[in-house]
């Protein structure tokens, strides 16, 4: 009963950023071109990359193999895809947040579902027809995908959508204390893209660096699940993914009640 009157609750909130990103269509379009200008630049470089090789397959990887492990870690990407940190920084910066303060309802089940309202309209506009076109090509190409593998991704990018909302968020509150978050985003930004794997599989890198990407939370957010939709995390090794991916979960969550605890007593409102 306490879940479904919270639901009640901050689902306006989700619904409410839905219909905004509705209305700005445009800020897809150009999200979209910019990523399938990416996608282009990256298939071109893995093509040159077995072209150049005497080997078909690399790393345990053939060729369709990377190009739909590239084409889904785009997809998990642009679904977990939230602008938390930036809206937390936003409301600090414009004097918004003190009212936001002082409603009866908590700020961080707010940005929740504010960032659950991104997953949804990314979903809908984006992920399905992506996923789908991906599925053809799986099928084309005779890459074979388990029922087990895709159940297992779905169960593991719910958990990368709460990871990445916990890491945006704990990024976000840093705001309270400094005034300028461009620069400390663009870096996390890099961060995220170098360590969950999206650009190049954590197993292309060397065998030291390789334990410890997978040991931290970025590769949860997009590697985890891409291995498993392809089938290469199976049995055990799933089953420690998805607890790995759980126990992050719990850490990131506790470490931003931490930081709000610490920040919201030297909050500094610049706007109002």
């Amino acid at each position: 009963m306490n879940f479904i009157r919270e639901l009640k609750l901050y689902k306006p909130f989700a619904i409410n950023v839905f219909q905004k990103n509705l209305s700005y269509k445009a800020n897809v379009v150009v999200f979209v071109i910019g990523d399938s200008i990416m996608l282009v630049v990256t298939y071109f470089l893995w093509n040159a990359i077995f072209k150049s090789s005497s080997n078909s397959v690399l790393n345990g990887f053939s060729f369709n193999e990377m190009v739909v492990y590239v084409l889904i870690s785009f997809l998990t990407d642009s679904l977990i895809r939230t602008d938390t940190s930036y809206g937390v920084a936003s409301e600090v910066k414009d004097g918004s947040i003190a009212i936001n303060l002082i409603r009866p309802i908590n700020y961080q089940k707010r940005m929740l579902f504010q960032a659950l309202g991104d997953v949804l309209f990314n979903f809908v506009l984006i992920f399905i027809i992506g996923f789908m076109g991906v599925s053809v090509y799986c099928y084309l190409n005779e890459i074979s995908l388990s029922i087990f593998s895709l159940i297992g991704y779905f169960v593991s990018i719910i958990m990368g959508i709460l990871l990445n909302f916990y890491y945006s968020y704990s990024f976000g509150l840093l705001s309270f204390k400094l005034t300028n978050m461009w620069g400390l985003t663009q870096i996390m930004g890099a961060i995220m893209q170098l360590l969950s794997g999206m650009l190049i599989p954590i197993i292309f890198f060397p065998i030291w660096a390789q334990g410890i990407f997978k040991f931290l939370p970025f590769s949860s957010m997009i590697y985890t699940p891409t291995m498993i939709y392809l089938g290469k995390i199976t049995g055990k090794e799933l089953f420690n993914a998805l607890m790995l991916q759980f126990i992050w979960i719990v850490i990131l969550a506790f470490i931003s009640k931490v930081i709000w605890k610490k920040l919201i007593k030297h909050l500094v409102i610049l706007g109002g």
